[in-house]
């Protein structure tokens, strides 16, 4: 593989992970192609991938992927690699104003080659692999590169090629995120906020047994119970461990193996002292002003005639934390305005005067 790839000015790139398998989620396969020829490296068979590493680091050669950011955090994490130099036919696909972004989709409307994805969801950790699970595999990067020219070339005659390589690059310097176990995640779990705070403190506590029981089994945690079941238990407890059984989205396993233990957690939970949980009151957060509002409203009807005029989703075009950061503060100049957090600088380029116009004009009213 490195023969073919190492003198290569491009190649595509994929991965393929367990996480609808496993609790620590690991990198099971690595696809590469380049003109010379596809590959699929098992890493789980392979262990010294530093030479794959120096590739992926070198800005000369061009790495070509589709929704890059999983494939550069799980191969950060894994193998601390780092990337320069990418084009990811995802942001591609997106300033183009393609509704359907997957890769099956994209292949066979721009290619006409038919990709199914049936196979998505294997268990990619498992060994040995079936052919059709290696051809499966091969076919996500087999394909790409003639996509991205496809691309690219879609790219030059809108006017957006400058567009995207902008959006790559700041693809590679943005650091991967941490994921890790949050223990206050239990309050995003849908309808939590409803809950009284005896109830809440139930589904504290079934929220760390599902972790720490997903650890122990090495499976999601939602592969366990869910966060439906979450609520379900909370809000009508289990009278006996047999009702366990009969509970929906319990698998037998968990309620044969963790029965008891899910309904001791229950009852230690209701006899704690849940006044901890109690969210302090928030301060009041000073409210735009009007002249804050009325920009922005401004802002919002610009940005949906534009996107309609571009074809392009609204929140490509300019996501809307940043239409809210030029509406409470607006800047003075093209200068300012390029130091705006999240505004790059083809936005800029591109509609900063406009957008500097419009501003004025409501400053002046």
């Amino acid at each position: 593989m490195l023969d073919v790839l190492e003198p290569a000015d491009r190649l595509a790139l994929d991965i393929e992970a367990d996480s609808l398998y496993h609790y620590f989620e690991k990198v099971c396969l690595i696809q590469a192609s380049s003109e010379g020829g596809t590959f699929v490296l098992d890493p789980l068979a392979v262990r010294d991938l530093d030479p794959l590493g120096r590739i992926l680091e070198d800005p000369a050669v061009e790495k070509v992927l589709h929704a890059a950011t999983y494939d550069i955090y799980c191969l950060s994490r894994g193998y601390g690699f780092s990337f320069r130099n990418i084009f990811d036919t995802h942001i591609a696909a997106q300033f183009l104003g393609h509704e359907q972004l997957g890769l099956d989709a994209l292949l066979e409307h721009v290619l006409g080659i038919t990709h199914s994805k049936r196979r998505q969801r294997d268990d990619w950790s498992h060994r040995p692999l079936a052919a059709e699970q290696l051809a499966y595999a091969a076919m996500d990067t087999h394909y790409l590169l003639k996509l991205r020219d496809e691309l690219e070339q879609q790219l030059r005659a809108a006017g957006r090629l400058a567009w995207a390589l902008e959006e790559f690059s700041a693809l590679c310097g943005q650091a991967p995120p941490e994921r890790e176990f949050d223990p206050q995640g239990f309050r995003r779990i849908k309808g939590s906020r409803e809950l009284s705070l005896l109830q809440l403190s139930v589904l504290r506590n079934l929220y760390l047994l599902r972790d720490r029981l997903a650890r122990e089994l090495d499976v999601p945690p939602f592969k366990v119970m869910n966060n439906t079941v979450l609520m379900d238990l909370t809000r009508h407890p289990p009278r006996s461990p047999g009702e366990m059984f009969k509970r929906p989205g319990i698998s037998f396993r968990v309620a044969r193996k963790y029965a008891k233990e899910i309904c001791r957690t229950i009852e230690s939970a209701r006899s704690e002292d849940p006044a901890p949980l109690a969210l302090p009151a928030r301060s009041p957060g000073k409210a735009p002003s009007r002249e804050a509002r009325v920009r922005l409203e401004a802002l919002r009807r610009w940005r949906r005639a534009k996107a309609e005029a571009y074809g392009l989703h609204v929140g490509v075009l300019f996501p809307g934390t940043l239409l809210e950061a030029l509406a409470s503060i607006p800047p003075a100049d093209l200068g300012g305005m390029e130091r705006v957090i999240g505004m790059r600088s083809w936005r800029s380029r591109e509609f900063g005067t406009e957008i500097l116009g419009l501003l004025q004009s409501h400053r002046q009213e």
